[in-house]
């Protein structure tokens, strides 16, 4: 009876260790890190000098500076989205690393976190790029699309990124396919909640350009994929538990 007991609670736990107000907290956290960042950096990239018409030139020279702007658009995305991931996978990777005591996970949870925001970051602007070319003013449906084009890869590079620290190939396709459906889940609440909470800013472009919108827009995508990763592990862990339990009684 005592060995068992022993054997119990020095093995690794059973489903998530990470609670999904861990994952909220800790997505909180990085979501203020990147938005500082933002503020204080923003924007990196410049429409280059040769490219900067006035006005009366020629119709090309106009639509150059357009495409400079798409392009410094989707290289912000990209790179403060991807820092996004990059620090919320790393975050979440790290505290079940601590729980089940090895080091390497966070350290793959790193790339794969920021390649998912990254890819999230680039798509949703060519969405957005491409509503105002065809249609004009985006509506609620093409902000939507572009929520949804960031945060599907977003919450799978998370999920996936977390995964690899579970340990098991099971938890880590659960963990991988949580992150997509909660990329979904963020992605619909941020979308409609935005346009009610802010019904007259600006959807011409993915970052948003108000800081109140642009540190909401974070934390929304973030902190939804964070606490609903860890759930779908939730369920899980109690099963596994009540089992040992009865039958080390």
């Amino acid at each position: 009876m005592n060995n068992s007991s022993l054997t119990l609670s020095s093995s690794p736990p059973a489903g998530f260790a990470l609670r999904p107000w861990e994952g909220l907290l800790l997505a909180l956290l990085a979501s203020a890190i990147v938005f500082g960042i933002v503020q204080a950096t923003h924007p990196i990239f410049r429409v280059s000098g040769d490219v900067n018409v006035a006005m009366g030139r020629p119709t090309a020279e106009f639509l150059a500076v357009i495409h400079q702007n798409d392009r410094n658009d989707q290289k912000h995305a990209a790179l403060y989205l991807g820092g996004l991931g990059l620090l919320t996978a790393g975050a979440l990777s790290l505290r079940e690393s601590i729980a089940r005591r090895t080091w390497l996970a966070p350290f793959v949870a790193l790339p794969l976190g920021a390649a998912g925001g990254a890819v999230g970051g680039w798509l949703g602007c060519l969405i957005m790029q491409h509503a105002r070319d065809n249609v004009g003013q985006a509506e609620l449906k093409h902000l939507i699309e572009a929520q949804l084009a960031v945060a599907l890869p977003l919450g799978l590079g998370i999920g996936l990124g977390y995964g690899i620290a579970t340990g098991s190939i099971v938890s880590f396709l659960k963990s991988a396919a949580a992150g997509v459906a909660s990329g979904a889940i963020a992605a619909a609440i941020y979308a409609v909640g935005v346009s009610v909470v802010f019904p007259t800013a600006s959807a011409e472009v993915l970052l948003p350009a108000e800081a109140a919108m642009r540190l909401l827009w974070l934390c929304s995508l973030a902190g939804i994929i964070s606490v609903i990763i860890p759930m779908a592990g939730q369920q899980r862990k109690h099963s596994t538990t009540g089992s040992t339990t009865t039958n080390t009684n």
